[in-house]
């Protein structure tokens, strides 16, 4: 076990799920399955759904379940669902087969041996502290590898410009700085979210909102999983100023960049209405700000800055936030504002 943690094989922990979907991921599944089965903190369940791959990724996997039953491959007739939609049919197994947290797995990384008893442990420690009825959730820097597993990139976060140590709603719901494969979750925020709506842009992304709105997130700043990037990555890693290089000289990606936007707002209102039908009440200034974000485009153009502004809503970075509000200012209206 790693120094400091709680944790210790053979007490009576919750249950421990990890969750992984696949697709097309032969090449390195046999490598990340392994960096799990490596862990430090060794009970636990790894649930697999592939999503249609075609080439022998279920073949790989069905032989690792063959020799450890702590490998189990999901087997439905529900068809290829997408990333958002396989973490999704995931997360509801892991509801039925009461898992007590739960790990997020992408099939092309490799996890450090200490990874499941670090965030254990801080999962447990934020528990103690909130309560096992607050929707929590953990995550951690990354270090940045390319296909060799060779360093890019010490930390993620810095890489990509993010903030995760300063988060809150007003960033998150612009834009998601949580990354599933470097992230874990209780119970209770395991039940919230599930299942996800087809509104959400990611499971990541709408996780952190959940928890952020309703409970608490945590970061730990250390690495402890190597992100590997390669051409098959469905959603890469790119640097801050890759991005806004991309924004200033691209008029495709302004338009790529206003879709999102609206796809945010939509997110952000499937945000708000299923906390509501779960029975949870938000605090006011909580309320409003979702409220304000998701509407924002029933306000009056010239208008629409000084709302972001006036409930804390925007991007983490000085250029991306001005970006953003420059296009949320130019789109059309919804509706006649009120």
């Amino acid at each position: 076990m790693t120094e400091g943690s709680s944790f210790r094989p053979g007490s009576a922990a919750k249950r421990i799920a990890i969750v992984m979907a696949t697709y097309n991921g032969s090449r390195y599944i046999d490598e990340q399955i392994e960096s799990i089965r490596a862990q430090s903190y060794p009970d636990w369940t790894l649930y697999v759904r592939d999503d249609g791959s075609r080439d022998d990724t279920v073949q790989k996997i069905e032989q690792i379940e063959r020799t450890d039953n702590r490998v189990r491959l999901m087997r439905d007739k529900l068809g290829n669902q997408g990333a958002a939609g396989n973490f999704s049919i995931l997360m509801q197994t892991a509801v039925e087969e009461n898992a007590g947290y739960l790990f997020f797995a992408d099939q092309d990384d490799v996890w450090y041996p200490e990874k499941l008893a670090v965030m254990l442990d801080a999962l447990r420690q934020l528990e103690l502290k909130q309560g096992t009825e607050t929707p929590l959730l953990v995550h951690s820097d990354l270090l940045l590898v390319d296909e060799a597993l060779r360093p890019i990139a010490d930390s993620f976060v810095t890489y990509s410009g993010l903030s995760p140590a300063k988060l809150n709603l007003g960033v998150l719901l612009c834009e998601n700085q949580v990354t599933g494969c470097a992230s874990a979750i209780n119970r209770s925020l395991l039940e919230l979210a599930t299942p996800i709506p087809r509104e959400a842009l990611m499971h990541d992304w709408w996780l952190a909102l959940l928890a952020s709105s309703t409970g608490k997130i945590e970061f730990i700043s250390r690495p402890l999983a190597m992100y590997r990037q390669h051409a098959g990555n469905v959603l890469g890693a790119t640097s801050y100023w890759q991005r806004i290089g991309r924004f200033l000289f691209s008029l495709r990606q302004w338009k790529v960049q206003m879709t999102r936007i609206r796809d945010s707002l939509m997110q952000a209102a499937v945000l708000e209405q299923r906390v509501r039908t779960r029975g949870m009440k938000l605090p006011l200034s909580t309320q409003q700000k979702i409220d304000a974000y998701a509407n924002i485009l029933n306000v009056r153009r010239l208008n629409r800055i000084g709302t972001l502004r006036a409930q804390s809503i925007g991007r983490s970075a000085l250029g991306a936030r001005w970006a953003h509000n420059l296009l949320i200012g130019a789109m059309a209206r919804k509706q006649e504002a009120r």
